[in-house]
């Protein structure tokens, strides 16, 4: 497994104010196998974070036009690979949605919705989506 150097990782927050999260496949070889995770992926050669959110957005949901989408920070998060650490920019975004029912997830088992005040270290999320909760937290405040 190759870990891209800069991602991105999209949250859904529907007009209720619950946030939508993905679950992860459990197929050997990717991320966070099984776990609650963030939508999103690699940023590519000559995209910008935010060309990638919407890329992967549309991608993994079928979103296309009915939603804005929001920078929230980004933050350097390490990871190891071949027992080595690589740092991983995570470039954080926040999609508002108008219509949940055009939702259809491409990628992973599901989804969940989620209240936006759960305690994420009591999820089954990797380290990365659990510092994006907190990040997505105090955004919403």
């Amino acid at each position: 497994m190759n870990i891209p150097k800069s991602i991105v990782r999209i949250f859904i927050i529907l007009p209720n104010g619950q946030i939508v999260a993905q679950v992860r496949d459990n197929i050997v070889g990717i991320a966070s196998q099984g776990m609650l995770s963030t939508f999103g992926g690699g940023v590519d050669v000559g995209e910008s974070p935010k060309q990638a959110a919407v890329r992967e957005l549309e991608e993994e949901t079928c979103l296309e036009t009915n939603y804005t989408i929001e920078f929230i920070t980004t933050f350097i998060h390490q990871k190891t690979q071949n027992n080595q650490k690589v740092l991983q920019e995570n470039h954080l975004f926040l999609a508002r949605i108008r219509n949940f029912d055009q939702i259809e997830i491409k990628e992973g088992v599901g989804f969940v919705v989620l209240r936006k005040d759960v305690d994420f270290g009591k999820v089954n999320a990797g380290e990365g989506t659990q510092m994006a909760w907190k990040f997505l937290q105090e955004y919403l405040k």
